[in-house]
């Protein structure tokens, strides 16, 4: 993709949700996190996401963008018309090998990652083809951003749920019962930003063997577009701090030594 973002060089080892451990260690400066590595990063899908006003030119001018953006993403993925009434600018465009796929739609773009190379990979693409889209259909804010990482976090044999994360949830003593899984959203507001956190446990026979865990950050500040995407790559890293916060804050040292040997 030479020409379309500068490359970089990832490392077959990655730190956290997939950031190179110098950077992680400069970005966040906790000794927890900073020697923490993963050789299989427990993220199975990152996207981000910004909404905008509905634009009937999204859908009017669909093949020039993509004419802009092919090399890239050489692979449309229409969809069928008749459930879209009401969204019918929403299409798919894919990487060769299928790993990012853009995601547009008249009030939104969206990219996403099935196979995560890391934070700064995905940044660039990501800013890249916003960058793109944003000059094509002369959009000149953006209302919100969303980035979200879906993890799929594998629990030792046996595992409770506080022995697993650090969220304290009490039980009256009198019921003489312990939590075995839990189930639920949490949302935290910071100024203008929100944090989600969703845990969702996951069963293999009657045996609790993982949690899917989603982590959002949505921005409701209005954004102004511009050629360097400046005000847009602030949110987008300000999130991925924020969420790697969280993910290593919530998680018992158990967890994290367990998913250290994955």
């Amino acid at each position: 993709m030479k020409g379309f973002i500068e490359q970089t060089a990832v490392g077959s080892r990655v730190s956290g949700f997939g950031l190179p451990v110098s950077q992680l260690s400069h970005t966040i400066g906790r000794d927890m996190i900073s020697k923490t590595t993963f050789a299989n990063p427990p993220a199975v899908e990152v996207k981000a996401a910004v909404q905008f006003a509905n634009n009937l030119r999204v859908a009017d001018g669909r093949a020039a963008f993509h004419e802009l953006i092919k090399k890239e993403f050489p692979i449309v993925v229409m969809p069928d018309q008749k459930p879209l009434q009401f969204d019918f600018g929403d299409y798919t465009l894919y990487t060769e090998n299928q790993v990012y796929r853009l995601e547009i739609s008249m009030n939104y773009f969206r990219l996403v990652a099935t196979k995560y190379a890391g934070f700064q990979d995905f940044r660039q693409m990501y800013l890249a083809a916003l960058s793109i889209f944003a000059r094509h259909y002369r959009l000149p804010t953006f209302n919100s951003l969303a980035f979200i990482y879906s993890n799929k976090v594998s629990i030792p044999p046996g595992a409770t749920f506080d022995e697993c994360f650090a969220v304290k949830i009490e039980v009256p003593q009198q019921l003489g019962v312990s939590i075995y899984a839990g189930r639920g959203t949490l949302v935290f507001k910071e100024k203008d930003d929100l944090i989600l956190l969703e845990i969702d446990p996951q069963f293999s026979g009657e045996a609790l063997d993982s949690y899917g865990l989603n982590l959002t950050y949505a921005s409701q500040q209005p954004m102004v577009s511009s050629a360097e995407q400046s005000v847009i790559s602030a949110a987008l890293d300000r999130g991925h701090v924020r969420l790697t916060d969280f993910f290593f804050a919530i998680l018992q040292p158990k967890l994290i030594e367990h998913l250290k040997t994955r």
